[in-house]
């Protein structure tokens, strides 16, 4: 390769460098991030998913951007991108308690009973008071034919939140508790 060539090519890779650069916007995350809240909480989903999108190119591992396009993909009923970014949140922070529970409902609508199974367990290793993942895991050892486990977990649900117990012949399954987190340093609730 001539020095010419090579001169020319390393002039054409600044260009690329300098234009890309000059197209970009400069994001900050944190606002990013604050402004999808607020834009999720305002029902303005279209809005909030460009908002944490921004925060992803930014910080494509960031949890709460990802856990809340999750949950946005879940409310809009697309269970397997949804699945995808729990997924990514939990693969920055695996003991992302909500991003686990999320998770474990998709995968309970799939037939995939043992890793919903798993995923409940994770939660309640982490949040023993979890009413919500006590029931559903009752209600899939219940569905299983594990009477005693089903048993165990659903006694522990109603005693952590009484009014599951209206659940018990109406909802086999507690809806995902899919809601957007508060900030990008403190955990959902």
């Amino acid at each position: 390769m001539s020095s010419r060539t090579t001169a020319r090519i390393l002039v054409l890779a600044l260009a690329t460098v300098v234009v890309a650069a000059g197209c970009g916007k400069d994001v900050d995350p944190d606002q990013a991030l604050q402004e999808g809240l607020a834009q999720q909480q305002a029902g303005n989903l279209d809005a909030a998913a460009e908002q944490y999108q921004l925060v992803l190119d930014v910080r494509p591992s960031d949890k709460f951007a990802n856990y809340n396009l999750g949950v946005i993909e879940q409310a809009d009923g697309r269970a397997q991108l949804a699945e995808g970014y729990y997924r990514a949140a939990l693969d920055t922070d695996p003991n992302f308690v909500s991003a686990l529970f999320n998770l474990a409902i998709i995968r309970t609508g799939v037939g995939a009973t043992q890793e919903a199974v798993d995923l409940y367990l994770r939660v309640i290793e982490l949040q023993p008071d979890y009413a919500a993942a006590h029931f559903n895991l009752g209600i899939l050892y219940r569905d299983a034919g594990k009477p005693g486990l089903s048993d165990e977990h659903l006694n522990d649900a109603l005693a952590l939140d009484p009014s599951l117990a209206d659940r018990l012949t109406t909802t086999p399954v507690v809806p995902g508790a899919a809601t957007p987190s508060e900030t990008s340093t403190a955990s959902p609730s």
